[in-house]
């Protein structure tokens, strides 16, 4: 036998190990790699689910009477369902018009105070059958519920004319001052965050109303927007939110705003960033 055959037999031995090895390996390869698709797709279809429930809320709160439960899309009585199926499409979870329900505390009329919750259920549909194993099935239903305040401006009193004081003769009437009339208010606040030094989820602020308005003209509806999506109407100061970092991003900017009425004269302050780290 000469050294090349032996040679020969060597690499065709070698060769087809590694065949074998490779086809050892590629099934776990191709298990582990689907698999960490699916995850990704499942982290995808949860935020997805959520925008759906907050910009259905958004609608929901300009027009809360535009709202047919189980019915399809339509731009002049169901515009809740259209803003809701809109963001949905073309993403990895369903969602169909019997899976947004809406609610309004007390009612849905155009009052101060009013709130609506849209909550979104959709179902996502797994590509690996072993995951299936750790969910209970290729399909999974995720939900997410988002409330604004249904909006509304605050109601203007009417002021009565004041009383003439009777006339005798000779005496002339007294001559009543001018009425000066109201300026716009000036919102502003103070806030402080607990903990002081720690900006990690959750967070709590502490607001105080520093507002201020003309003589005469006290400041009648107080309305705080927390953004994160939710507001409070005429809570007493201090009033205490608390922040929760959500969505993929490590930091969250939350934008505090407070806005202030008198008899239609509306103000509203300067926006302060709130951050929250996951």
């Amino acid at each position: 036998m000469g050294l090349r055959t032996l040679l020969r037999r060597r690499r065709e031995r070698s060769l087809g190990q590694s065949l074998v090895e490779f086809a050892i390996i590629l099934p776990v390869f191709l298990v582990v790699l689907s698999a960490a698709i699916d995850l990704g797709r499942m982290a995808y279809a949860r935020v997805t689910i959520a925008n759906v429930a907050r910009e259905a809320s958004f609608q929901a709160a300009k027009t809360p009477t535009s709202y047919q439960a189980g019915q399809p899309c339509s731009t002049t009585t169901n515009m809740v369902i259209c803003r809701a199926v809109l963001e949905s499409t073309g993403s990895v979870v369903t969602v169909s018009p019997s899976d947004i329900t809406m609610t309004c505390t007390p009612d849905c009329a155009g009052t101060m105070g009013n709130t609506v919750t849209v909550k979104a259920t959709g179902t996502f549909n797994l590509l690996t059958p072993v995951m299936a194993a750790f969910f209970g099935g290729t399909t999974i239903t995720f939900s997410s519920s988002a409330t604004n305040q249904v909006s509304a401006l605050p109601t203007s009193a009417v002021a009565e004319p004041p009383d003439e004081p009777p006339v005798e003769p000779p005496v002339e009437p007294p001559v009543e001052p001018p009425v000066e009339p109201c300026t716009q208010p000036s919102a502003g606040f103070t806030y402080v965050t607990s903990p002081l030094n720690d900006t990690d989820s959750p967070v709590t602020v502490v607001v105080t109303d520093t507002s201020t308005a003309s003589a005469g003209c006290e400041i009648d509806s107080r309305v705080w927007t927390w953004g994160d999506g939710t507001t409070s109407a005429n809570p007493p100061s201090p009033v205490t939110h608390t922040y929760n970092w959500y969505g993929p991003a490590a930091n969250n900017n939350f934008y505090l705003t407070l806005t202030v009425w008198h008899l239609g004269l509306e103000s509203t302050s300067g926006a302060q960033i709130v951050p929250v780290k996951k």
